[in-house]
């Protein structure tokens, strides 16, 4: 015997699906407009990066500004469909962008300096001259959505060098920054460190099952107890492939982009993590 269907009621509960399926629409589905953005510096060089902002008539009140794993050179583009293309396109954060943008904070992607061509070099993105030409960027930025009141900074892999930098040369500049899959030995070997800043919050993201002998979680783990840093630990994923250090293991977070990206935003968004598992 067949149940006899209740067409009204079966009317009623697709119209409440509809409701709750637009109320619960992921931010990325929302207008994402982006641009590149370019300053000039001494000696005819440019720092340009990709901007990414929220809505039609945005008013963030954040910035996030991403750098990318090596090799760090992003070199951004549009393409014949007119949309924004990167030399990092497989990179994690570059890829993963779409997860971490919200009415409130909006993205600066970071290309390396003009005159760094094939390599964003560590004792560049170690240097107090790498923190300027960043916030000379970031400042033309904030000349455009004067709304902004925080800075922070993520980056990941070998990109830790560039905010291990940032806290050592403009502490002051920054009111978070986010290491995820990080080379800890990377900044090290540059004379930086992770642990004598205490006026700006900092937090890890790390994989725990990082195959990337450069970036294992008990590094991690170790860095976090040391200088009393949260640490977020992803578990799971799927679709791993390549080399270990490469951005589609583990290492890179692969299978986890939305749930890891979805964390970033609302530690940006709020200054502290909801959770410290992601799984």
């Amino acid at each position: 015997m067949f149940e006899r269907i209740d067409m009204n009621r079966l009317g009623l509960q697709l119209i409440l699906l509809v409701m709750i399926c637009i109320t619960c629409l992921p931010v990325y589905a929302q207008p994402v407009s982006e641009r590149i953005v370019s300053v000039t510096l001494p000696g005819e060089l440019r720092q340009q990066g990709v901007l990414s902002v929220y809505g039609e008539n945005p008013k963030p009140e954040k910035l996030l500004v991403i750098v990318s794993g090596h090799p760090g050179v992003t070199r951004p583009y549009i393409d014949q469909a007119g949309k924004i293309q990167t030399k990092q396109n497989g990179n994690f954060l570059v890829r993963s962008r779409q997860f971490m943008i919200s009415n409130k904070v909006a993205l600066l992607l970071l290309d390396c300096r003009s005159d760094f061509v094939d390599m964003c070099d560590d004792q560049y993105q170690a240097s107090a001259q790498r923190a300027q030409d960043v916030l000379t960027l970031v400042a033309s930025v904030k000349d455009l959505y004067p709304t902004i009141r925080e800075v922070w900074a993520v980056s990941t892999s070998r990109g830790a060098v560039s905010t291990a930098g940032f806290l050592k040369h403009a502490e002051k500049s920054f009111s978070g920054v986010i290491h995820t899959a990080s080379t800890f030995g990377k900044a090290t070997d540059q004379g930086l460190d992770f642990g004598p800043y205490k006026n700006t919050p900092q937090f890890l993201v790390h994989h725990k099952d990082d195959p990337c002998g450069l970036t294992l979680y008990r590094d991690a783990y170790m860095t976090a107890a040391k200088w009393k840093i949260p640490l977020i630990t992803v578990e799971g994923g799927s679709g791993f492939r390549g080399q270990k250090c490469q951005a589609f293991t583990q290492h890179g977070f692969a299978g986890m982009e939305e749930q890891t990206g979805a964390a970033i935003l609302s530690l940006v968004e709020n200054g502290q993590p909801k959770s410290l598992l992601i799984k």
